[in-house]
């Protein structure tokens, strides 16, 4: 299917609970979230907004939230578009918020990581980078602790409850990539040309790879294996030598 518009983010999928049907969502560069039946590509619904769909629409299954460049986290019903609400953010969203318990966790250019309660669509807490620097990076979600790269070179941990800083990692360059929580380990990516591996309780490096190129793109954790591509053209695979 041909859209009206760049599209910048990932799409994602859910599964309607009323006749088990799947669907993709994804956001455009028409200011507009698609909704597409997985089995044949039609158009289920739109949704338009005020400006440019930059990342990934996350979901749970019954809502589905998506921001970009009119500054607000739009809140929808994946069941048929029907716009729930919608929550001033203060700063336009470049990347893809995240959900957990009804609650959605998204970055934005102006330096801040957001905690809004979907329900109430109101912002619970906001958490700053002291370095000033924007969230590209979609925040990767454990029960007690959020994980999120900044463009202040930073990685950063956050009380999932409260929005205080427990700690931060300073890489070389840019994190425009999302982390990822793999137990008590962190896994994340720099511009920097390196792959990092922390403890999640305290914010350690535990061991990194040097790859040499710019990554942007998400590790992936599967089996106890790491998979990440680089600007250099190449995937990357990291375990133990059997």
């Amino acid at each position: 299917m041909e859209i009206g518009g760049e599209i910048y983010g990932s799409a994602n999928w859910a599964d309607l609970e009323e006749n088990d049907q799947r669907v993709i969502l994804v956001g455009s560069y028409d200011a507009k979230l698609y909704c597409l039946d997985a089995g044949t590509g039609d158009v289920k619904w739109t949704y338009e907004t005020d400006n440019y769909i930059n990342g990934a629409p996350a979901t749970d299954g019954r809502y589905t939230v998506c921001g970009g460049c009119d500054a607000i986290l739009h809140i929808v019903s994946v069941a048929d578009g029907r716009r729930i609400g919608g929550v001033e953010t203060g700063s336009y969203i470049p990347g893809s918020a995240a959900i957990m318990n009804e609650y959605a966790f998204v970055g934005h250019y102006g330096s801040k990581l957001l905690c809004i309660d979907i329900k109430e669509k109101e912002i619970v807490w906001e958490y700053e980078s002291e370095d000033g620097g924007p969230f590209f990076s979609s925040p990767a979600i454990g029960e007690e602790r959020i994980v999120v790269g900044s463009r202040d070179g930073f990685i950063h941990c956050i009380d999932r409850k409260t929005g205080n800083k427990i700690w931060k990692f300073r890489t070389r360059d840019e994190v425009d990539s999302s982390p990822v929580i793999a137990g008590d380990k962190v896994v994340a990516a720099s511009m920097d040309g390196r792959l990092y591996v922390m403890n999640l309780e305290d914010g350690n490096a535990i061991w990194s790879y040097e790859i040499g190129a710019s990554m942007t793109s998400c590790p992936a954790v599967v089996g106890g294996m790491i998979f990440i591509g680089s600007e250099d053209g190449r995937i990357y695979t990291f375990g133990e030598n059997e």
